[in-house]
């Protein structure tokens, strides 16, 4: 199905390559897109406004899909002991959950209100704070995987109820719960697709990249203008929670369908690349690099934006640049020391 370097699967290497980058593109941008805090004085700057979307279209929803993809490969090549609940929910535990409440909690010390109720921080802890969240959310799509292997559900009824479940995804449960049930059907799909095996390799040509291409760059233009027209009309419409709820599910759907396309297309592309190419080693080792990507480079970002003057000295248009470069290659140096240490190894793998 994909060729194989030293049991690692080249094209996730290549992919988390490519996540690494559109992640701190985005976080970089972010305050230009309403994400972040507008940075005081700076002008709207709708090209930046439209990078830093494009950046985000498919980013979590293939990096959810890629962690199922592995998942499944380790499923398929391994057996099903790696479904034993002992060993799959302690080391998912240790790989998640612990990272992200260690990092949570630096992330209070540094950015947050120190001064709040120790129940909040708790709680804060545990459901991640900051781009944390998205650790322990992660963590409740292998528990939903292990729920679904046993009751040996069939995979058409599977992707039903997920399909449903992502669309309703707007409910506030705690613990990122509500949120893994929007990323769960991208990480059961991956998880299928490598687990059965099923061959993609009919789509790494040079004529479904072309269309794949365009039809994400056409679906996310004209779906992005109406996602923002449904928030425009939902303002003036009033805040019924009828209408609130259509809404919601109407942008899940939408973002359901440009992200799918955008996974889809990556997947032609890496795959053609693939055909034709061997993956660099540097490639190898920044993938091995990625987790503590993902875990540094906010912090360093956040830091740069508001709580320093570094805004002031290179101005609107030079910031997300100037951001970009420092985070990107900070938080890879910061993710090569802390694999040193015994303690950085266990945190960022």
């Amino acid at each position: 199905m994909t060729k194989i370097q030293n049991q690692k699967l080249t094209n996730i290497v290549i992919l988390r390559n490519v996540l690494i980058v559109l992640l701190v593109l985005y976080h970089a941008f972010a305050p230009y897109s309403g994400s972040w805090i507008r940075i005081d004085g700076f002008p709207e700057i709708k090209a930046y406004w439209w990078l830093d979307r494009l950046s985000y279209a498919f980013l979590l929803e293939l990096f959810v899909f890629i962690s199922g993809y592995v998942f499944g490969y380790q499923v398929r090549i391994k057996g099903e002991n790696k479904l034993e609940a002992k060993n799959l929910f302690l080391n998912k535990f240790k790989r998640l959950i612990i990272p992200s409440v260690v990092f949570s909690f630096f992330y209070i010390l540094l950015y947050k209100n120190i001064n709040q109720s120790f129940n909040k921080t708790c709680y804060d802890l545990l459901n991640g704070v900051a781009h944390m969240w998205f650790l322990p959310m992660l963590f409740w799509c292998f528990v939903a995987i292990w729920i679904i292997e046993r009751l040996h559900l069939k995979p058409r009824f599977v992707i039903t109820i997920l399909v449903f479940a992502a669309l309703v995804s707007f409910l506030p449960l705690p613990l990122r719960i509500g949120s893994s049930m929007y990323y769960m059907l991208f990480f059961y799909v991956g998880y299928i697709l490598q687990k059965d095996n099923i061959s993609l390799e009919r789509f790494y040509t040079r004529g479904y990249v072309i269309a794949f291409v365009i039809s994400f760059c056409v679906l996310f233009y004209l779906l992005t203008l109406l996602k923002e027209r449904i928030d425009v009309t939902i303002i003036m419409g009033g805040n019924q929670l009828v209408i609130k709820a259509i809404v919601a599910s109407i942008k899940k759907t939408i973002q359901l369908v440009y992200s799918s396309v955008g996974i889809v297309m990556m997947l032609s592309l890496v795959g053609y690349f693939e055909k034709n190419h061997f993956v660099p080693k540097w490639m190898e080792k920044t993938a091995i690099l990625s987790f503590g990507v993902y875990l540094f480079q906010q912090f360093i970002l956040w830091g740069l934006y508001y709580h320093s003057s570094l805004p002031v000295l290179v101005g609107a248009y030079w910031l997300p640049v100037v951001g970009f470069i420092c985070a990107l290659f900070g938080s890879l140096l910061l993710s090569v020391a802390f694999r040193i240490t015994k303690i950085g190894r266990f945190l960022i793998g």
